[in-house]
């Protein structure tokens, strides 16, 4: 792990457009190698574009890109031999083993035979893949090519990771260890930019920006961003029977009160949830309702990027 945090990235006013329709406005950002750095927006609001210019495989109109002090556009090799990038779309050979897909992308880096033998069972290890190195990727689950796409990114001497929606496919097991394996690498000195749709991606950063419309409009930890937006706790319910008399007794308890009523369970959005959770609690049992379980549920980022830009996230920017 790095002792000291230094710059990595510097990008300053980029800004890039499609037939005249802008996607990136004067998109600035800078990450250092301490940080996990997500970006959160919906489908439209510019984030591959951003990603495949600051790993730069697609030029900018206007704009400057830094890594570690190198221009993306005037010094290119230098730049992007310190970049490891992991696009959306699946790369890895389904008709190599995964060791072979490695050492394929190990001679296009210009690894020597000695650095790829020592690095390549490394990077296996590391992503918990050694068991299935001589397996044909075709075998692989989504969550493992993902992994093997991470590992091909770490071959060189990658002070960046760019991820471009990472964990899209993968099931909640899946994702939450391949987000895991991602902060870990965070924590051994490889900096992480992290685009996503995806709320829970961005609950393990330390550094979260919302993005719409070609710029970052909220930037922060998730707590700051949490506090920033005023949302409060949830008070989860799930209560039986689940008839009309029960929404309208909730809905009565408290006039600061929202009920929204899920395929599972039913939400309560109030001011003090803490404090409400008694009442609820007497008011169903004297109405004779069968309470099974009541729990208060922090507000999600996904909540609170709605809060603060009134557009959903898993939407379409327009």
């Amino acid at each position: 792990m790095k002792s000291s945090s230094t710059i990595v990235l510097e990008a300053h006013e980029i800004t890039k457009s499609y037939n005249e329709k802008r996607v990136l406005d004067n998109f600035s950002l800078e990450i250092s190698s301490s940080d996990f750095f997500v970006l959160m927006g919906p489908n439209g609001s510019g984030k591959s574009t951003l990603m495949s210019i600051l790993a730069g495989t697609n030029p900018m109109d206007r704009g400057k890109v830094m890594i570690l002090g190198h221009d993306i556009s005037h010094d290119e090799l230098k730049a992007r031999q310190h970049i490891g990038y992991v696009p959306q779309q699946h790369f890895c050979s389904d008709f190599l083993t995964g060791r072979e897909n490695l050492q394929y992308f190990a001679d296009l880096l210009g690894l020597s035979k000695s650095q790829a033998k020592k690095r390549i069972p490394q990077l296996l290890q590391m992503m918990g893949l050694e068991d299935d190195a001589d397996r044909n990727v075709r075998e692989y689950s989504g969550g493992m090519k993902k992994k093997l796409e991470v590992a091909t990114a770490l071959l060189g001497d990658a002070q960046i990771l760019f991820l471009d929606e990472p964990s899209t496919g993968l099931d909640p097991n899946a994702r939450k260890e391949f987000l895991m394996l991602l902060k870990s690498i965070n924590e051994q000195g490889t900096a992480i930019l992290l685009v996503t749709h995806i709320g829970e991606d961005a609950e393990i950063a330390n550094r979260v920006g919302f993005m719409l419309e070609g710029r970052i409009v909220a930037e922060g930890t998730p707590q700051k961003l949490k506090e920033m937006s005023g949302v409060k706790s949830s008070i989860i319910l799930d209560v039986i029977p689940r008839t009309d008399e029960l929404l309208l007794l909730l809905g009565g308890i408290s006039n600061d009160c929202i009920v929204i009523e899920r395929n599972e369970s039913i939400e309560l959005s109030c001011e003090e949830p803490n404090e409400m959770v008694p009442l609820i609690m007497d008011k169903l049992q004297r109405s004779g309702f069968n309470m099974r379980s009541i729990e208060t549920q922090p507000p999600s980022l996904e909540d609170i990027f709605y809060s603060l830009t009134a557009c959903p996230i898993g939407g379409e920017v327009a």
